[in-house]
């Protein structure tokens, strides 16, 4: 299976390539802790005029957003403060004709657990560890009626699963490439909690 999400790593520290297609949105995460984690920091510099994120707010149940110009910067600029830490992820849209790639650098998390605090509700988050494979491969342990929506950036549209203790996922997860987040919703609150070393 091709992956759009390219890993290097030496150690615990690397970096990740996100490719966001042309005139399209992708839902991806931060999947290395940076020296600054704040989305002006992330994404500064490196994406074209008009290139937009969204952040989900989960008091408020609605995205905000901030776009970038390369003259004035990102406006708004509060939510460009925002932090975009691993585990958590952000909508993102391309305006232009070509796919854009942003590159992620920075230290790979790791220690006892990795967690990651889930609301009840809607929510966007990512495994805090830089690897493929369905949530539950990566360390998601889910709790009946858990929905989880993942973007397609193919055809621009969400893939949707809902968990029965009795039955599992249901239609089967997809796989998620290095970087991708997704929307999960859950009827409690929770923590998805992981133990990674790079020497495992």
């Amino acid at each position: 299976m091709s992956s759009n999400a390219q890993v290097y790593s030496v150690n615990a520290v690397g970096y990740v390539n996100k490719s966001v297609p042309a005139k399209g949105f992708a839902l991806i995460s931060n999947p290395l802790n940076a020296t600054d984690n704040k989305i002006a920091t992330l994404f500064g510099g490196q994406v074209p005029d008009g290139f937009q994120v969204f952040v989900w707010d989960t008091a408020t149940k609605a995205f905000k957003f901030t776009a970038y110009d390369s003259t004035f910067g990102w406006d708004p600029s509060d939510v460009a403060a925002r932090e975009l830490k691993p585990g958590s992820g952000v909508f993102v849209k391309n305006p232009t004709a070509s796919a854009v790639t942003v590159t992620f650098v920075g230290e790979v998390p790791q220690g006892s657990p990795l967690s990651t605090a889930l609301v009840a509700g809607l929510q966007i988050v990512s495994s805090q560890v830089p690897q493929a494979g369905t949530a539950e491969d990566l360390g998601y342990k889910a709790a009946q009626d858990d929905k989880i929506y993942q973007w397609d950036t193919t055809k621009q549209t969400y893939n949707f699963s809902q968990y029965d203790a009795t039955f599992g996922w249901d239609p089967a997860l997809k796989s998620l490439d290095v970087g991708d987040a997704f929307f999960l919703s859950k009827t409690a609150a929770g923590t998805w909690d992981r133990t990674f070393s790079v020497n495992q």
